[in-house]
């Protein structure tokens, strides 16, 4: 075995580094070998074939790290075999591509413009892959009109004949964002739609774009276009669990209860924000039991407003079940445990559910689907929650004391990232130009020096100090009216049945299957103002005020 043989045997080790994936160890021994095989004088012609196979083999097996490790989201790792590829040969585009990548990742913006434009200068004359990264790129950068152009440019370079679905996916998945996070202009998510539209309508039997239509389309409210792809997907018969809940919300805006009572229950197992629910010892009460001789327990769900809204089910329940226990959040058990319904108030933070003596269990929201409740019957009326006379009579004391006519307001309703239901301050800046009224804020997150925009009727933070929904039931229950958006505030004084005048937005939540006319169905004490487009809250606001005006006059 001569010496050029012998050296050669460090390919092995070096190999088995990268196979191993101790990349410092593995781009150093290569980058030893390297050096020592062009080192070696002699047989130059076998030297040059060595480093040439060598240099071949390290880009592949680099790159196939990098593949893995981005494919992993482990960008830094991603980065080490990328960037010892591309020292290798810095004229491979895979390995470019994938460099761009990991710095856009790593939000290394100056390399990455740098590596692009040599991607641009080493790239054949087929430009698509290029564009398709700059739209990534700009993706990521949240400057989707440029993403939406590069992808646009990425599918002419293609060619008609090309074009997938995928490709238009993408594009109605950027206008989204832009929709979402950015304009919140319907003609933006109009867009968004066509887009998953025309992707559905290329690949019929995939669900995904079928799936994007749906959500994208109760969005702007298009529900026609909405149940036209919700019959696709039940035609492809391969729906997950997150698709027959809002499938379940779909039915309860369009009204159709029989669909709503069937696929209610996956918001327990839907993979995207299930609804969590404790494991129960005892059977799951599904509306047919006697329960004359049981005892029902009722857990709540997310939302407060879910609690405030199910409690008035309560006076039907007692008049079925023997005993009633409702287990409701933390921030709400001062505000229901003397309650003068009977029923047994436990905190969800302290209850040890294995202690409480009990035959069924239900979950808060569940009460509407086994009564089978549909629009004639689904109200929960008003004033059947009562808050504390005492502390009444001490918010009115400190607050509420005169004889001018009181309005309490809320504005922040987001949840989960929708913002659609936060409304700024600003917009009720109309209220100001009301005579003989005082304004009291609801709205436990906001900061006092948002109202020094009130030049006339001075803003008066009566939750500032709320310890829990007692408090501020009691502070509702001083208003003569509140305005306010879509939140716990609007269930709270629907309950309470204080006159309410709900502000929604254009888009709004699913469970409002009706917003017109003097309530909202669920309660009959909270009267609906819509906008008339996606964050035109003067549309509504105006008419709100216009109503409280005529109180304030009689």
């Amino acid at each position: 075995m001569n010496n050029l043989e012998m050296l050669k045997l460090d390919r092995a080790l070096w190999s088995a580094y990268i196979d191993r994936e101790d990349l410092e160890k593995a781009i150093q021994c290569y980058e030893e070998y390297i050096n020592n095989l062009k080192n070696y004088k002699e047989d130059i012609v076998s030297v040059n074939n060595e480093i040439n196979l060598c240099e071949q083999l390290f880009q592949i097996k680099m790159n196939i790290l990098s593949d893995k490790y981005i494919k992993e989201k482990n960008y830094r790792k991603a980065l080490i075999a990328t960037s010892a590829a591309f020292k290798n040969n810095s004229l491979d585009t895979k390995c470019v591509k994938n460099y761009i990548i990991c710095l856009n990742e790593l939000k290394q913006g100056d390399l990455e413009l740098s590596l692009m434009q040599h991607l641009e200068e080493i790239s054949d004359s087929n430009k698509s892959e290029i564009y398709k990264i700059k739209s990534q790129v700009a993706e990521k950068k949240k400057s989707y009109l440029e993403a939406v152009e590069y992808m646009n440019k990425y599918m002419e370079s293609k060619g008609s004949q090309n074009q997938n679905a995928d490709d238009y996916n993408q594009i109605g998945i950027l206008y989204d964002k832009y929709y979402t996070e950015i304009t919140h202009k319907r003609a933006d998510e109009e867009k968004s739609l066509n887009y998953f539209i025309k992707a559905s309508d290329m690949a019929p039997n995939a669900n995904l774009y079928a799936e994007n239509v749906t959500v994208t389309a109760h969005k702007i409210n298009e529900f026609e276009t909405a149940r036209k792809y919700w019959d696709r997907l039940f035609k492809i018969n391969n729906m997950s669990d997150d698709d027959k809940y809002y499938y379940s919300m779909f039915c309860l805006r369009t009204e159709d209860f029989e669909g709503w009572y069937k696929y209610f229950d996956y918001r327990f197992t839907k993979k995207y924000n299930p609804t969590l629910m404790p494991k129960f010892n005892k059977p799951k009460w599904n509306g047919t039991e006697d329960l004359s001789n049981a005892t029902l327990l009722v857990y709540y769900e997310q939302g407060y407003g879910d609690t405030f809204l199910t409690w008035g089910y309560i006076p039907r329940l007692i008049k079925m079940a023997k005993k009633v226990i409702f287990v409701v959040q933390e921030a709400t058990y001062e505000l229901f445990k003397n309650n003068e319904y009977g029923v047994e108030v436990h905190s969800g933070w302290y209850v040890d559910l294995d202690k409480l003596d009990f035959d069924y269990y239900i979950p808060s929201m569940s009460i509407p689907i086994v009564l089978k409740l549909n629009r004639n019957n689904i109200s929960v009326g008003e004033g059947y929650l009562k808050p504390s006379e005492s502390l009444i009579l001490d918010y009115k004391q400190k607050y509420f004391n005169n004889n001018k006519f009181k309005i309490g307001i809320s504005f922040l309703g987001h949840k989960n990232g929708d913002h659609t239901r936060d409304i700024d301050i600003k917009e009720f800046l109309p209220l100001d130009e009301l005579d003989n009224i005082e304004i009291y804020n609801l709205t436990k997150e906001a900061d006092d020096n948002q109202f020094e925009i009130f030049k006339k009727n001075k803003v008066i933070n009566v939750v500032k100090d709320a310890e829990n929904f007692a408090y501020t039931a009691a502070a509702i229950a001083n208003c003569d009216a509140v305005l306010t958006s879509d939140n716990c505030i609007l269930n709270l004084a629907g309950a309470i049945g204080i006159k309410t005048f709900a502000l929604f937005n254009w888009t709004n939540q699913l469970r409002w299957f009706e917003l017109q006319g003097e309530n909202v169905v669920w309660y009959s004490s909270v009267k609906p103002f819509v906008c008339n487009d996606i964050d035109n809250w003067q549309s509504a606001i105006i008419p709100a005020i216009n109503d409280i005006k005529k109180l304030t006059e009689i």
